[in-house]
């Protein structure tokens, strides 16, 4: 069994593989296997996956499907990833050659479920260092604002046994599949050194989300309500979703809302967005713990003050 198994879905990232592949094979912890998934690329990715896979054969595993995303590829390399821990790495980034050697040996120090590095946000290959909070539990990670895999490492039963999986078709799937685990993470553990370097494309799924795609982002925080009602979790953790909801809702989704070009869409899911959080959490304004004029935001939530959120965050963010 190797003591890590980093998974990287690949779609047409010719421009970025030999960067980030050289960073993972020349990793300090030797013991790894690298499970690169083609997810239908239409450029020379496969090409270059496979001359790596051919150079290093007892260390990456290639595996190709027709195109269905990120979260589908995800999902299937996780079937064959055999490794003691899984850690996830992003076609168009690239690691610190210690960066698995550092998080496993954390791990097994902490006997830790997760374990969570700092990166490094390289934007016009300027790198801003961004740090990850230190949570005293587990549930508090409701709060965090970075729930994509790339910068952390799982013990393997957490993913396995929880049946947590990325939901397919979807552009939000980190959001959904990070907080449907928290609560089957026990453990947690920090290396406070910036580790990854996560490249951010200016044409990316997540800045070029506009229209109908945005709004996939209510079946999606839909779906991990239904998730922890199915597991029996929903009591549990009612407040920590509804700060959640409320936080995605009415922040980071909103952003993206404001972008829109299309004027009466943009007032369309503003309403929306206001009436999703008022059906599942009616309290949520008496409830709030932001601050500040996040505070004021939630608490004063209305049409009007939507409205006018969304148009400061179209002109500064």
């Amino acid at each position: 069994m190797p003591k890590v198994s980093i998974i990287v879905p690949v779609y047409n990232a010719e421009k970025y593989l030999y960067k980030c592949f050289n960073s993972l094979v020349n990793q300090t912890l030797e013991d790894i296997e690298i499970i690169a998934v083609n997810d239908g690329s239409t450029d020379n990715s496969l090409a270059i996956l496979e001359e790596y896979e051919q150079k290093y054969p007892k260390k990456i595993k290639v595996y190709s499907k027709e195109n269905g995303g990120q979260a589908s590829a995800r999902n299937l390399a996780l079937q064959y990833a055999e490794g003691e821990y899984i850690g996830y790495v992003d076609a168009d980034d690239y690691a610190d050659v210690a960066m698995f050697e550092r998080l496993y040996r954390q791990a097994k120090e902490s006997s830790a479920d997760l374990t969570v590095c700092d990166h490094y946000r390289v934007v016009n290959r300027k790198n801003n260092y961004v740090p990850f909070p230190e949570y005293k539990e587990p549930r508090e990670m409701f709060k965090a604002v970075l729930v994509s895999p790339w910068n952390k490492l799982f013990r393997r039963e957490v993913l396995t046994d929880s049946g947590v999986i990325f939901p397919e078709g979807y552009i939000y799937e980190d959001t959904a599949w990070f907080a449907e685990l928290i609560p089957f993470v026990k453990t947690m553990a920090y290396v406070h050194e910036p580790l990854l370097y996560h490249v951010v494309q200016e044409n990316s799924t997540m800045t070029a989300a506009q229209g109908e795609r945005t709004a996939q982002i209510f079946p999606v925080i839909d779906g991990v309500l239904d998730f922890y009602k199915s597991k029996s979790l929903y009591d549990e953790y009612k407040a920590e979703l509804e700060r959640f909801y409320t936080r995605i809702l009415l922040f980071s989704s909103m952003r993206r809302i404001s972008k829109i070009k299309d004027k009466s869409l943009r007032r369309e899911m503003e309403k929306r967005t206001l009436a999703e959080l008022e059906e599942h959490f009616p309290s949520f304004r008496k409830n709030c713990h932001e601050t500040g004029w996040r505070g004021f935001y939630v608490r004063h939530a209305s049409p009007a003050t939507v409205k006018m959120f969304s148009r400061l965050f179209r002109i500064f963010l």
